[in-house]
Formats: structure tokens, C-alpha cells, sequence
């Protein structure tokens, strides 16, 4: 069986939307001097910021680490920056790798004073708070570091069209490709091009929310893997190192 399948870009996303709006479609959508092509555009990078905050999606999911270490013994609290595409943390994502415990956060403000307050250094796990565009931890170890692992949503749903290394937020080129389902951004940009033109976006919103609902259902992880059996629980995890080696696999 021969199979070709067309990948979605800004080219071919604008291109359909003027289809679907009875607007000429244009032959070089990144560079049309037509507002209404501009328009079109504006509404596609709006999508993209839209969808990005509408679910967790697994597509946009990166893991990522970061080495944890006070600058002197009894630090109180240190700040590190994060990715240039950090968007949010993955909920329940945060751990630490010397405690193998999750990573405590984001501690109240309360919480967080209070600790400071009476100068409680909690070396259990790792603490930690978000401030301004930087993470905080609480009594960072010392002197050996401790890596913070966790996952994040990226702002990055763009792959460059000359340079396939490059991610990125918005979309310039005409053979900028999506990291998220191509159709699904064209049809919430579809309905925003329609709401700013004053037209009834109302059947439009609606293509959009059924394509949407399918799509954040299947991005969806697994249940939680639990140790504790119960009606609540997903799957039942048996560790590893809970098993008696057999000597399989050498």
C-alpha cells in the first residue's frame, strides 16, 4: 500500500483558511502585502498562544533537570532561571534525585516565611517556589548538588522551515511545520479570523471544539502508577528492585 500524507505549515494552514472564508487563496501567505492574509497570520500565532493554555499536551512536553547547590552552607534561599521556552511545569512532575522523593512545591507564600521565619531548613526533599520567570528553592543543598528533575509545557510549537534545530512560538516562514495537530490550529484560527471580521463564527467555534475534545483526549497520559492497590488507583507498579533476579536478559 502506498501511502502520502501532506504535513500541515503556515502556508498550507493560511492557505485553507482563505479557502474556507471565500478569500483568494494566496500563492506566498508569509510575504502577502493583503491585510486580510496578515490577518490571517495573526490569527494563527493567536491560536497557537490559545492552545497552548487549553490543555496539557504531551507534544509540548519536555524533560529537563537542574542542578541544585547553595553558594555557601546555610543559604536560605536560591533563585535559578529556567528554559527560554518554559511555559508551566507538568503537574506532579517536580523530583528529586538524591531523595528519590517528589520535589516539594510550590510552597505557600505562608509556608515559605514561616520556614524562613524560624529558620527551619527542611532537608527531606527538595523545596521549591516560582517567582517572577525564576524557581526558588529553599535551603539549597550543600556543598554536593542535588538534581531537580521535572517536565514542562514548552512555548516552543514551531520547527523553523531552514533550520529543522530551531523551535520556536510563532510562525514567519511559509514552511514553518507544527509541533500540534496542524488542522486543529487551523480551524481555532479560522474562527478567530471570523470573529475579528465581524462575521458569525458561531458554526466554526463548533468545528473547532469537536476537533479539539478529540485531540486533548488522546494527549491524556496513563493513569498515575501507584504502589498502593485500590479502587482509586490505575495500574499496580511491582519495583524492579522487588523482584528476585533471575538472571533474565543476560
Amino acid at each position: 500500500m502506498s501511502v502520502n500524507i501532506t504535513e500541515w505549515s503556515y502556508s498550507s494552514v493560511i492557505q485553507e483558511i482563505a479557502r474556507l472564508v471565500g478569500h483568494p487563496r494566496p500563492t506566498d501567505p508569509a510575504g502577502s502585502t493583503d491585510p486580510a492574509v496578515q490577518q490571517m497570520g495573526a490569527a494563527v500565532n493567536f491560536a497557537l498562544e490559545e492552545l497552548l493554555t487549553m490543555s496539557e499536551w504531551q507534544d509540548l512536553t519536555t524533560r529537563a533537570s537542574l542542578s541544585v547547590v547553595a553558594d555557601s552552607p546555610g543559604q536560605v534561599e536560591k533563585a535559578f532561571s529556567l528554559p527560554d521556552d518554559f511555559y508551566r511545569f507538568v503537574d506532579q512532575s517536580q523530583w528529586s534525585s538524591a531523595s528519590n522523593l517528589p520535589a516539594g512545591g510550590p510552597v505557600s507564600n505562608q509556608m515559605w516565611m514561616q520556614s524562613v521565619a524560624r529558620a527551619e531548613s527542611m532537608q527531606l526533599t527538595l523545596y521549591w517556589q516560582m517567582r517572577g520567570d525564576q524557581i526558588y528553592f529553599l535551603y539549597p543543598p550543600h556543598p554536593t548538588s542535588v538534581t531537580f528533575d521535572y517536565m514542562y509545557l514548552s512555548t516552543a510549537q514551531v520547527q523553523d522551515a531552514d533550520t529543522l534545530t530551531e523551535y520556536k512560538n510563532r510562525a514567519t516562514k511559509n514552511g514553518d511545520a507544527f509541533l500540534l495537530d496542524g488542522f486543529m490550529i487551523m480551524l481555532l484560527a479560522r474562527a478567530r479570523y471570523l470573529e475579528w471580521k465581524g462575521f458569525d463564527a458561531g458554526a466554526a467555534v463548533r468545528d473547532f471544539l469537536n476537533i479539539f475534545n478529540s485531540r486533548a483526549g488522546a494527549s491524556k497520559g496513563a493513569p498515575v502508577i501507584t504502589l498502593a492497590p485500590s479502587r482509586f488507583s490505575g495500574v499496580l507498579l511491582h519495583p524492579v528492585y522487588s523482584l528476585p533476579n533471575t538472571g533474565y536478559g543476560s
